[in-house]
């Protein structure tokens, strides 16, 4: 052997050091199961899961000390999430009822303690999938009040079971158009979509079917659409102008046409009076109760109490029964008549906080899960103006909604662990 070859054979590269990255793929399959039977438990609100219910949160709570390095740090940049809650329980000292109003600002506050929670461990892949798999498991259960949907089956109302169908429905429908997800499991998911259809339009609510439909069709234009529009650049761009001018557009062409009766002509199709089903009197009644403490509220628990003349004489109008608590259709007006303009101005800033960065996600990583969970937020922010869910706790609309806001932190990129030393021998 030569002196070149043995000197080659003994050399050896200099020491050099290179980055270690890690990525988090997000919680295992036990968190995943423990996370969907909480989704379960709140998805289908029935009273004899509320022991079950306080233990989990217990669980949140033990999660939240462990992973306290974490979770604390993503709590803190969530703020907007806890806003609202933290004035309701200020609230304790103008409500009429002070224990109650204590009782409901702890759950608003722990409602978003287990989002922060929840979504810290968890991809946004995953949340929707335990959503999902809550929803096939509340579909299920319902099958037995097969007849009693237009009542609303296993809830107080058909409006919150339609809705809860509706939810599942468009899912079930994301999970079969993401070709990221197991065979299986979308083939699990496919026949939950018909059948959630079908038991939404049992329900006979309007609002949820028309969703549905616009819903779906979305999902669709995702899929078809906007996915492949993403992958060239400036298309997507100019797709969401040429939506917007279109939509401009149309709105000028309807609001200058002379006997425009498109609203009658939609209320009727879909089964609708003038007063949306009796809504117009409540959003009456909530703002005469607003304008008695038009700043800080009437304080959580503060309207829909037994002694409340105002309150059981809306119930006696609409034919409830002595006592019953009903809302106000409209999450606006709940938040007004409770925590007045205050209270209104830190909810408008939650729904823009979550909002406003799922749509910047969005612009940056138009993939379908991401698409996905845009849409679902617009059906949120859309029915703030006919429902009440938004304005609750342990709801799956309250989760989405604060999902939004915490899926753009990114958890799931890339980390940097460090610097790692890395020595050997040069080839031959």
């Amino acid at each position: 052997m030569s002196d070149y070859a043995q000197s080659r054979r003994g050399a050896t590269i200099e020491p050099a050091y290179v980055n270690v990255y890690s990525v988090d793929k997000g919680a295992g399959r036990l968190e995943q199961a423990f996370v969907t039977l909480w989704m379960f438990i709140i998805y289908l609100p029935l009273e004899v899961f509320s022991p079950l219910r306080y233990l989990c949160i217990l669980c949140f709570i033990g999660i939240m000390i462990y992973d306290h390095k974490r979770l604390l740090p993503l709590m803190f940049r969530s703020w907007p999430l806890f806003a609202l809650a933290i004035l309701g329980l200020l609230s304790v000292g103008w409500a009429p009822y002070p224990t109650e109003a204590m009782r409901q600002g702890i759950l608003f506050f722990l409602s978003s303690f287990v989002a922060v929670v929840i979504a810290g461990h968890l991809t946004t892949q995953q949340a929707l999938r335990v959503i999902m798999f809550a929803g096939m498991g509340t579909t299920l259960a319902s099958i037995p009040y097969w007849g009693d949907f237009q009542w609303g089956g296993p809830y107080a109302s058909k409006n919150y079971f339609a809705v809860h169908m509706l939810f599942c429905m468009l899912l079930s429908l994301i999970t079969v158009l993401n070709e990221k997800e197991p065979v299986f499991l979308r083939l699990l998911a496919l026949p939950f979509v018909p059948l959630c259809f079908v038991f939404l339009y049992m329900a006979d609510s309007a609002t949820s079917l028309v969703f549905a439909v616009l819903g779906a069709a979305g999902l669709a234009g995702i899929k078809f659409f906007w996915s492949p529009a993403t992958k060239v650049q400036g298309l997507s761009t100019l797709v969401i102008l040429f939506s917007l001018m279109a939509g401009l557009i149309l709105t000028l062409v309807v609001l200058n046409l002379p006997q425009n009766t498109f609203v009658e002509r939609f209320l009727e199709l879909v089964g609708k009076d003038a007063t949306l089903t009796g809504r117009t009197s409540l959003w009456e009644g909530a703002r005469l109760a607003a304008e008695q403490k038009p700043w800080f509220g009437l304080g959580l628990e503060g309207f829909w109490y037994y002694d409340s003349g105002a309150a059981q004489t809306l119930n006696e109008n609409d034919f409830k029964a002595y006592g019953t608590k009903l809302t106000f259709h409209n999450a606006y007006l709940e938040v007004q008549v409770h925590l007045g303009y205050v209270g209104l101005a830190l909810f408008l800033v939650f729904l823009g906080w979550t909002s406003l960065r799922m749509l910047y996600l969005w612009f940056q990583d138009g993939s379908l899960v991401n698409s996905a969970l845009v849409l679902l937020i617009a059906v949120n922010l859309t029915m703030t103006f006919t429902e009440s869910l938004l304005w609750g706790m342990f709801t799956t609309p309250v989760f989405l909604q604060a999902l939004a806001g915490i899926a753009p932190f990114r958890l799931y990129d890339p980390k940097l662990e460090g610097r790692a030393r890395v020595t050997g021998r040069p080839q031959h």
